[in-house]
């Protein structure tokens, strides 16, 4: 207790050309903030402890405030210090980088006037306290890749002087509360890379000071509302990776520089509007494949037709049976006339465009499986199959039953129709279950399909392989 004591007297030694000393609370503040995260590893601890708290490595003071603690990339360990809670002159505070744990403290709603908050690229946990909401004087708001939790609350309206916030690489969930519409200084809205869900409110047409609008991977579905298009600021617009199911024109956004809407579920309807936006780069492939996937099985001599309905005034249609093209089948629907053995097999139809020229749409398979044998289809269905992923991903697991000896063959299929492997052995009845190794298969969407040759017994199941 004496040495603190002793301490602190000696921080309160200034020169003579100096006005005020710091705070009795911001200097206990401080040196509790060194010694719970472990100071003396510190990259920078130049001064501290020793001599006028302003000349303190990253320590800012204005009158007798700490105003500023800039302490970013420095090697600080341990929990959220909550002492940085008493440095209520707080403007500017800077903890980025560094090796901090554990949650947000509520007390953080104390610095009512920070201005820059900086806690990125750290590993807190939790959901965003509350009391952030409270601060209101917060312009830059970064609180992106760590691992927090919860929902982005109805109350992140309340900080209507944020220009930047960053909360993409963490963990969120819920929706974008349509309170984000109050924020109208906003230049940078980073919500990516989260699990956030629902749609895009169509209050967010009010940001019309926002630049960068970054929304990709998260799991957000729905159609991207028109007041989009009041963002003529807009530079950057990722909407990539999500649910999505259709794109308004955005053609009035002439600042627009990159555009990047794959791997949502839109079609040339969507993009054939979009592909004459001012923007230097515009990525719209590859999209979800449309349409339902099917399993049927129809009878000797009868006929069966498939159709696919999408969008678009440029659309071109190739219909594949096994990932070989059919001739002439170049419309949106395919008829199997007077089937025979030889038509059973996994159908999908090819779509191209000749505006939107850089992407393919497949729709998803229709499984057809001709039954020539007379046997009831009641007893086709006595047949299984299902698809489980292994461990680490480069194996899955076909388990099925077949009432009956027979000879079965199962393929794996890419997106495209391409077998990638395939399998064929005789087979008494019972259940099963083979291992299949995809070791040199790139990661995407696959397709499974089994056929019982012994009475035209065919099923298909889908499945992502991930590296």
């Amino acid at each position: 207790m004496y040495k603190k004591i002793i301490l602190l007297l000696a921080l309160f030694i200034v020169s003579s050309k100096t006005v005020f000393a710091v705070t009795e609370a911001d200097s206990l503040a401080l040196v509790a903030l060194y010694d719970s995260t472990n100071g003396d590893e510190w990259i920078s601890n130049d001064n501290w402890n020793s001599g006028p708290v302003e000349a303190w490595y990253g320590v800012h003071v204005s009158g007798n405030r700490v105003t500023e603690l800039n302490l970013g990339y420095n090697n600080l360990e341990g929990t959220f210090p909550t002492s940085i809670s008493n440095l209520t002159g707080l403007e500017y505070l800077y903890l980025n980088s560094n090796q901090l744990t554990g949650s947000i403290p509520s007390s953080i709603g104390n610095l009512t006037s920070l201005e820059y908050l900086d806690l990125k690229y750290n590993q807190l946990t939790g959901p965003i306290p509350a009391e952030i909401w409270d601060l209101t004087s917060l312009r830059v708001l970064l609180l992106d890749n760590n691992q927090l939790t919860g929902s982005i609350p109805q109350e992140i309206g309340n900080l209507t002087s944020l220009e930047w916030l960053y909360l993409y690489e963490n963990q969120l969930t819920g929706s974008i509360p349509t309170e984000i519409g109050n924020l109208t200084s906003l230049r940078w809205l980073l919500l990516c890379c989260n699990q956030l869900t629902g749609s895009i409110p169509t209050e967010i047409g009010s940001l019309t000071s926002l630049e960068y609008l970054y929304l990709y991977e998260n799991q957000l579905t729905g159609s991207i509302p028109t007041e989009i298009g009041n963002l003529t600021s807009l530079v950057n617009l990722f909407l990539n990776d999500n649910s999505f199911v259709s794109l308004p024109s955005l053609s009035e956004l002439s600042s627009l520089e990159v555009l990047r809407i794959q791997n949502n579920k839109f079609t040339f309807e969507d993009i054939e509007p979009n592909v004459e936006v001012p923007s230097s780069e515009f990525t719209y492939s590859p999209q979800d494949s449309v349409g339902e996937p099917q399993d049927t099985i129809i009878h000797a001599d009868s006929s069966f037709s498939m159709s696919i309905s999408i969008g678009g005034d440029s659309n071109q249609y190739q219909w594949k049976r096994d990932g070989s093209i059919i001739p002439g089948a170049t419309d949106s629907s395919y008829t199997i006339s007077s089937a025979e053995p030889g038509d059973s097999g996994s159908y999908i139809c090819e779509i191209t465009n000749t505006v939107a020229t850089e992407l393919t749409l497949y729709s998803k398979p229709v499984n057809v499986a001709v039954n020539t044998s007379g046997v009831s289809d009641d007893l086709l269905t006595a047949y299984s199959m299902s698809v489980k992923t292994l461990a680490a991903n480069n194996r899955f697991e076909i388990r099925y039953s077949i009432p009956e000896n027979t000879s079965i063959k199962m393929g794996v299929y890419d997106i495209t129709g391409k077998v990638v492997r395939e399998i064929s052995k005789e087979k008494e009845a019972g259940v099963y279950s083979e291992t299949i190794n995809m070791t040199g298969i790139p990661t995407g969407v696959y397709f499974v399909r089994m056929e019982a040759n012994g009475i035209g017994f065919s099923a298909a199941d889908k499945f992502v392989l991930i590296k």
